[in-house]
């Protein structure tokens, strides 16, 4: 059976080729993912292991907040930890580390270097020691006073700077201007780079720009000779007991693991694509073994009349779908390494990644080939094994029936399957089970299965003939419509490559459509004012300049201005604990050994507060009825929307206990209470609470929102706001559409990438329809060959096969449309019943129309070799083929 196998496989090798390619593309994105992703991450865990290799010891506050998301904030240590630092037997060297994110490098251009959302901006204070200091001095040399700096050399290549030139920075007071002295790098050359913006200044200059007065972000320290980092550790944690000590190395571990969480997000995130495209692709070998096997159902039967076994004849189907697997697997390895290459390169002026290519682990290979080949046998076993089901007479006498009807046993399996689909969904959604993202995926991918077992097949039939009518009243419409629907499960198959990632898009399309939607409604019902002025891109800690709210107050024309903050705050009592994640400490995980005090941060619901001024802030914004003055909100107060209130117990007068990560545990007064949160922001602290318990580098206004004299004349008003921001590139005036233009531009962004992931799906469904429409068409020699004997001319042929594909293109498109929209609808059910406000179903009509019109136009081109294929058939030859 072997040697019938591999005939076959050569007799099918161009429709098994064509087949191939969907597990090749699959197969490339996951594993050129997964390659690039060990490259970064050994890339990274080099890169930081250079930057702290000097460091044997780092003395940091044990007061913390874990938000989720890179680097815990603390709050800063004394310069008396310093100095006690300093005496700890053992202790060659210790400096004070100022690391803040406040201030921004501004370059030649006038353009903010790595603004936005590209690479982050660090500031560092220089230390003469070696060993300690961040970096390695390529060129010039270290900043002596307050009005020079250094740059890593790769920000100073970016920015347009040379040794001498005039840096501009733009810190929390404004811009200013350093003289470039020095470069550094990574590495003992210094000719690495990180791909963060770094810069270096005297530590009273680096406090400044930090908003770290007199404080510092930690301390590091290196050992005399003979004494290990943890003997160290251990005697700084004695002389300091109320600090929190690390090692060395582990402090190195751990700045390496919170940088890998951005590469495992993002790897994660391509890797879901990857995984849709393996699912598109097994629709397309189901289809295109059914087809295959169909068509050679006689040569099935003269073997089992010559003797063969049904189990040597599913064994021959099965040993061709392992080449099949096995051929693609590789090549989609071969190709998912020259993916992450690229990949490599692109994002070389980026990163310093290391040298050589990227390593091709035994894993890798074993996931691909594993995959690939898994991918392709579940695909071909059910049609195989059907194949041996029909009995040998009635195969050679082609007595078999047409069995594209759903059995009852179909039905009822399909049904059972989706039931269990929906299932895990609500499991998903509702958080009740162990992996709520995983049990939601696997029971929609259920339901998808679901539907292409039964819904599709029950649909096929009619849609077909329903659209072929819309596409004319002639005859190649209605050929096409009849073909489309004598094989309703070949159609739901060939269909339900393209039904998959039709749903993703809709479903990510009307999510998106719908935050957008629900974003301008609250926004543009909450806000009382004319202009917005506002910082450009996320720049975390950094804002609008300290003394501009005081200068917008005072222009003409300006009835109120209100100045914005924002910080995050941890509620403490007994409901918040019981809804919170599990504690993140470092040391309760295992990961860090931590010397001294453990995070302090109680268990609780982080929350990120507005620091606002009580006397003006509900003058321009509208947020439903007040419980409570306003002029009650002093120091030791907050306010919070109602709903927050009632699900906390909490009323006017009660204490609210929170934690701080500066300050560390306080108990609030509740002295007002507002019917709407604002911007999805449930909690106020007035400026008088804000201001002393909030780390200094987020003390500084993110926003101001102005509301003008009725008498005013805005033109002349934006002119004059316009000069007061100057040519700062980081603040910028807006009125108040182009404000929530803004707000909601991310989404329209992550569209677009979703959209190029998504395309890959779409190409493997459309490969799929044209394999399926090739085979279609030996299957109809005959058929095809009368047609054209009783007069239809080629373009008439033509044009039945590009409508027989576009009818099946749009049924696919259609069932995914209406699968993603319920999906969606679900979904902003879920979100909306714990975030109202955040989402309101509004799918996106006019984008779903073009998506049904784009489908049936790839649909047609899809179909474009096929059916010019069909339309040079021998019509001689066709009529006397079998």
């Amino acid at each position: 059976m072997l040697r019938v196998a591999l005939k076959d496989l050569m007799a099918h090798k161009r429709r098994l080729v064509t087949t191939g390619i969907a597990i090749i593309l699959g197969i490339a994105f996951l594993t050129g993912t997964q390659l690039l992703s060990g490259l970064l991450n050994d890339s990274i865990e080099s890169l930081i292991g250079d930057v702290y290799e000097g460091i044997d010891a780092v003395v940091r506050s044990p007061n913390a907040q874990d938000l989720g998301f890179g680097s815990p904030l603390r709050s800063p240590v004394d310069a008396a930890v310093v100095d006690a630092t300093r005496q700890v037997e053992g202790v060659r060297v210790a400096e004070g580390m100022v690391e803040g994110g406040a201030a921004q490098l501004i370059g030649g251009d006038g353009k903010v270097v790595g603004g936005g959302f590209g690479p982050p901006t660090v500031t560092y204070n220089w230390i003469d020691d070696a060993q300690l200091r961040l970096g390695t001095q390529n060129s010039g040399r270290g900043p002596l006073s307050e009005t020079e700096m250094n740059l890593d050399f790769k920000s100073a290549q970016d920015g347009g700077y040379k040794l001498g030139d005039e840096v501009r920075v733009l810190g929390p007071d404004g811009e200013r201007q350093y003289t470039l002295v020095g470069t550094v790098g990574l590495g003992k050359e210094g000719n690495k780079f990180s791909g963060a913006n770094v810069m270096f200044f005297t530590t009273p200059q680096a406090q400044m720009l930090s908003r770290l007065p007199g404080g510092f972000s930690y301390v590091v320290a290196a050992a005399d000779r003979g004494v290990t980092q943890e003997q160290l550790a251990t005697r700084l944690s004695k002389a300091l007991p109320s600090e929190q000590v690390l090692t060395g190395a582990a402090f190195t571990k751990e700045s390496q693991g919170q940088i890998s969480q951005f590469v495992d997000i993002l790897t994660t995130f391509v890797t879901v694509f990857g995984v849709i495209a393996l699912v598109v692709a097994t629709f397309i070998i189901y289809n295109t073994f059914s087809i295959i096997v169909t068509q050679r159902t006689r040569e099935t039967a003269l073997l089992r009349a010559v003797g063969a076994k049904r189990r040597q004849v599913l064994l021959a189907t099965i040993m061709e779908a392992v080449v099949v697997g096995l051929v693609a697997s590789a090549l989609g390895l071969a190709f998912g390494y020259l993916l992450a290459l690229g990949l490599k390169s692109a994002l070389g002026p980026l990163l310093t990644i290391q040298g050589g290519i990227p390593p091709l682990t035994p894993g890798i290979v074993v996931l691909a080939l594993s995959l690939g080949l898994g991918v392709t046998l579940l695909s071909a076993f059910v049609p195989a094994w059907r194949s041996t089901r029909v009995p040998p007479v009635a195969a050679m006498g082609e007595l078999s029936i047409d069995r594209s009807g759903v059995s009852r046993a179909r039905l009822l399996g399909g049904a059972l399957v989706f039931a269990i689909g929906v299932g895990l969904i609500v499991l998903g959604l509702a958080q009740l089970g162990l992996e709520p993202l995983y049990e939601a995926g696997a029971g929609a991918l259920l339901v998808l299965i679901s539907v292409a077992v039964i819904i599709g097949p029950l649909l096929a039939a009619p849609a077909g003939r329903g659209l072929s009518r819309l596409m004319g009243p002639n005859v190649t419409s209605r050929l096409a419509g009849e073909n489309a629907a004598r094989n309703p499960k070949r159609t739901a198959a060939t269909a339900a490559a393209l039904t998959v990632g039709v749903t993703v898009v809709t479903l990510i399309a009307v999510l998106a459509s719908s935050i957008k939607a629900s974003v301008y409604d609250q926004v543009s019902k909450s806000i009382d004012a004319d202009f917005v002025v506002t910082t450009t891109g996320f720049n975390f800690g950094n804002g609008i300049p300290t003394t501009l709210a005081g200068q917008v107050a005072g222009l003409p024309g300006v009835d109120v201005s209100t100045a914005v903050r924002f910080a995050p705050l941890r509620l403490t009592d007994a409901y918040s604990r019981k809804n919170a994640d599990a504690p993140k400490d470092a040391a309760a995980a295992g990961a860090t050994k931590i010397f001294g005090a453990g995070d302090k941060a109680p268990p609780g619901d982080d929350e990120f507060a507005l620091g606002v001024d009580p006397a003006t802030i509900f003058k321009v914004f509208d947020l439903g009825s007040l419980q409570g003055d306003p002029a009650d909100l002093t120091a030791g107060t907050l306010a919070m929307d109602a709903k927050t209130a009632e699900e906390h117990g909490w009323k006017l007068g009660s204490k609210v206990p929170v934690y701080f990560a500066q300050t560390g545990p306080q108990d609030l007064t509740l002295r007002l209470i507002f019917e709407r949160p604002l911007f999805r922001n449930k909690i106020f602290l007035p400026l008088a609470t804000f201001e002393p318990n909030v780390q200094p580098f987020l003390n500084i206004d993110n926003s101001i929102y102005i509301k003008t004299t009725a008498d005013a004349d805005k033109k002349v008003l934006r002119k004059q706001l316009n000069d007061l921001v100057g040519d700062n590139p980081t603040v910028v005036v807006q009125d108040v559409k182009e404000y929530i233009d803004t707000q909601t531009a991310p989404f329209d962004t992550f569209l677009n990438v979703v959209y190029a992931l998504l395309a890959l799906a779409i190409i493997i469904a459309l490969i799929g329809i044209a394999n399926t429409l090739s085979l279609s068409i030996l299957e109809r020699t005959r058929e095809l060959g009368l047609l054209r004997a009783v007069g239809m001319r080629r373009g008439q042929l033509r044009a039945m096969v590009r409508k027989e594909a576009a009818i099946v293109a749009v049924f696919g498109t259609l069932m995914g449309l209406v699968i993603g929209m319920a999906f969606a609808y679900v979904l902003s059910i879920v979100i909306a019943a714990d975030n109202p406000g955040l989402l309101t179903f509004t799918p996106p009509w006019l984008q779903l129309v073009l998506i049904t019109l784009f489908a049936a136009l790839a649909g047609i081109v899809a179909a474009w070799i096929p059916a010019r294929r069909a339309s040079r058939l021998d019509v001689l030859a066709a009529i006397s083929s079998e």
